[in-house]
């Protein structure tokens, strides 16, 4: 009988754990958004009034190209913010928040280290290391990581806030324009008027003092990126309550917003 029970295993077994699951929904968006992205990246490249003027110009374009164009403003909104949600989710299957920062961090860093290097060859198909940096949204995404790194932790209200702020005020700072680099003939801006391009005016500079020197756009300002990762990191909140339990209230958020 000892020799049966043995075989029938344990009494009273240990629960089986089930495998934590990654959420389809968030998942099929990040996809849908990647061939939304494609979409737009393959008429920059291929369409022959690329350069000559902007496809959401209503006196030039016509609707395919318009709505081609027009659509792709959820992209980066969308990257950056379920990258948050992303962190908050890594961080609910049972990372330590210090843990979480060290990835983030890391993560961050090899962002902007592929934004300037693997990214811009093949923009530019360029090697020459004096040639423009372009910080678009993988620089941006990158760069607001290391920050959430410091955001999570503080309580998930105050990210949440903060986030929630950068993003409604931020159009203030527009009443206060620095004046931009209008080449080689212009003064070299400040320290200051390049910093401030950096974190809310798009425009291009050399990164030296003085002209010639490697030339950097900013094509994404940082602010209102990182806020739009704080919100994201604090949307996932919910998700480790109930995975359902948001889409009771997102098609009406999402339609209020669009």
């Amino acid at each position: 009988m000892g020799e049966s029970m043995q075989a029938a295993g344990p009494a009273n077994p240990e629960p089986v754990k089930p495998a934590r699951k990654r959420l389809d929904s968030i998942d099929m968006l990040r996809g849908i958004v990647m061939v939304i992205m494609m979409l737009d990246h393959t008429r920059d490249f291929i369409h022959s009034g690329a350069l000559l003027f902007d496809p959401l110009d209503l006196s030039k374009t016509t609707v395919s190209l318009f709505l081609t164009r027009w659509i792709t403003h959820y992209c980066a909104p969308l990257f950056v913010f379920l990258a948050g949600t992303g962190a908050y989710l890594r961080y609910a299957r049972g990372s330590s928040k210090r843990e979480l920062s060290r990835f983030l961090i890391s993560r961050g860093v090899w962002l902007i280290i592929l934004e300037v290097t693997i990214v811009r060859l093949f923009a530019f198909f360029n090697f020459d290391p004096k040639f423009i940096f372009f910080l678009q949204v993988i620089f941006v995404i990158g760069f607001s990581m290391i920050v959430l790194a410091g955001l999570v932790h503080l309580p998930l209200k105050v990210t949440a806030a903060f986030g929630l702020l950068m993003i409604a005020l931020h159009n203030i700072l527009d009443k206060y324009p620095v004046k931009p680099w209008q080449g080689p003939q212009s003064p070299v801006p400040s320290w200051g008027a390049k910093l401030y391009m950096l974190l809310h005016q798009p425009g291009i500079f050399p990164i030296g003092p003085h002209f010639p020197s490697p030339l950097v756009f900013i094509l994404y300002p940082l602010i209102p990126w990182i806020g739009v990762m704080a919100v994201g990191y604090a949307f996932g909140a919910p998700y480790q309550k109930n995975a359902k339990l948001p889409q009771r209230w997102l098609p009406t958020i999402g339609g209020i917003m669009t």
